[in-house]
């Protein structure tokens, strides 16, 4: 097995209920229930808080390993353990967040993980330490702006797996949604929170969704993809509305203590959409973006 790192220096080319109304006038919903939201964008130019590797001319293997991570393929022996959630029967979608303040979220859609990682370059090992104790150890066996395989070792067993990247990064981490300290919110409380509490996880989620917004109407993304992101909104095509309680997101409600502090925050949320508060552009140019500003209006008034 070759060990050695090499980076390649070719660039590889609303309101309480979505079934009574909702927040501003809109079309059929685009989420959470169907997986993928197909959007038709006219053109944008290029977002300036985004940095592309390929036009930053040389850059370090630290720097290109520091961008999202998709997992798109792994030898056929542990393709279904990587690739397949066997107890809900269905396929996953598995990524790796690496940031250059040597922060990492992994499996931010199937099983979220946060800590930190460090590269020994010597030994051409990637290493991750998460917040719960546990660690995992790759080799990194080929990197390049867009492409990425690793070995996962597995005690005496070991994985390979193919890894795509767009070369393309927030030029502050925080900027990112996935980064950890946008995903705190995520993380189930020991205990029963207060309403301050509540209110300040609720204004994390907002916050982070609105950040989500932003990070797809910057990359000009055409499908949007909500896939194992917890959520109360149904999105619209110009509009924001709740999930009705009996449909609600069972990943969301895992997010709190309990049943009902997850029905508390709830009713924060469909209060605030209800309370007419919320400014939307009159001519908006992009639905994405006019999502991502009432998102972060609705943050800041939390």
């Amino acid at each position: 097995m070759n060990r050695s790192v090499f980076l390649s220096l070719f660039y590889f080319l609303g309101l309480v209920a979505c079934q009574s109304k909702h927040s501003r006038h809109s079309s059929d919903p685009v989420g959470p229930d169907s997986t993928i939201a197909v959007v038709k964008e006219t053109a944008i130019s290029p977002d300036t808080s985004l940095l592309s590797l390929k036009a930053s001319g040389a850059v370090s293997v630290r720097d290109v390993l520091a961008q999202g991570w998709k997992l798109e393929d792994a030898d056929r022996t542990h393709w279904n353990e990587i690739f397949w959630d066997s107890s809900e029967d269905k396929r996953q979608f598995p990524e790796l967040a690496l940031f250059r303040d040597l922060t990492v979220t992994e499996n931010a859609r199937c099983g979220i993980r946060m800590g930190k990682w460090e590269l020994n370059k010597e030994k051409s090992e990637l290493y991750l330490h998460f917040a719960n104790g546990r660690s995992k150890t790759y080799i990194v066996r080929k990197i390049a702006m867009k492409q990425m395989e690793l070995v996962w070792q597995k005690g005496r067993d070991s994985a390979i797996i193919q890894l795509s990247a767009p070369a393309i990064v927030h030029k502050r981490p925080l900027d990112d949604p996935f980064h950890p300290l946008n995903n705190q919110w995520r993380i189930k409380p020991l205990a029963p929170e207060s309403n301050e509490q509540l209110r300040q996880r609720i204004k994390e989620y907002t916050h982070f969704y609105s950040l989500f917004f932003w990070d797809n109407h910057q990359r000009e993304e055409k499908d949007i993809s909500f896939s194992g992101l917890p959520c109360c909104f149904v999105w619209y095509n110009g509009g924001i509305g709740m999930q009705s309680r009996i449909e609600l997101d069972k990943r969301w409600i895992n997010c709190f203590y309990s049943e009902s502090q997850a029905f508390k925050a709830y009713d924060m949320l469909a209060d605030l959409l209800g309370s007419h508060t919320l400014k939307w552009a009159e001519h908006p140019t992009s639905w994405i973006a006019q999502t991502a500003d009432v998102l972060g209006q609705m943050a800041g008034k939390l």
